[in-house]
């Protein structure tokens, strides 16, 4: 029986591939795993995928803002929302998704001029975790 060299040499292999982390690939930080925002702004509009400035003051007369959010790390169709909050009550939710790896995706909120005030919103995964979250304000 020849087999036992080898089999005790596949063990001892194993062992020293284990102890120099060769046997599997070490985890990743958690930042740099799975869905996250990498841009995310407040925008008077979106031209070419791509905001056209970014703010944190408005003026009452704005009419309609976009939260532009920029994803990376989807591993296929991923739903989110934009939760959009005014003086930290929920006005409006609206269901996304991430469709590719890298996906820029925006939603939009009319601003009442009677609205002035601070301003928030979220995009956040199915599981209620907020990956990105941008404050305002009307005035």
């Amino acid at each position: 029986m020849r087999t036992w060299p080898i089999v005790a040499a596949i063990i001892v292999l194993s062992a020293v591939a284990q102890t120099l982390g060769m046997a599997e690939e070490q985890p990743r930080p958690p930042q740099e795993r799975g869905l996250r925002v990498i841009r995310h702004v407040i925008t008077t509009g979106v031209v070419n995928r791509e905001p056209i400035d970014a703010a944190t003051v408005f003026p009452p007369s704005v009419g309609i803002l976009y939260y532009f959010t920029e994803f990376q790390g989807a591993a296929g169709p991923t739903p989110i929302h934009h939760v959009w909050y005014y003086q930290d009550e929920r006005v409006l939710e609206i269901p996304l998704i991430v469709e590719a790896g890298r996906w820029r995706i925006w939603s939009r909120k009319e601003i009442r001029a009677n609205r002035i005030g601070t301003w928030k919103v979220e995009a956040v995964d199915r599981d209620g975790r907020v990956l990105s979250s941008q404050t305002f304000n009307v005035h």
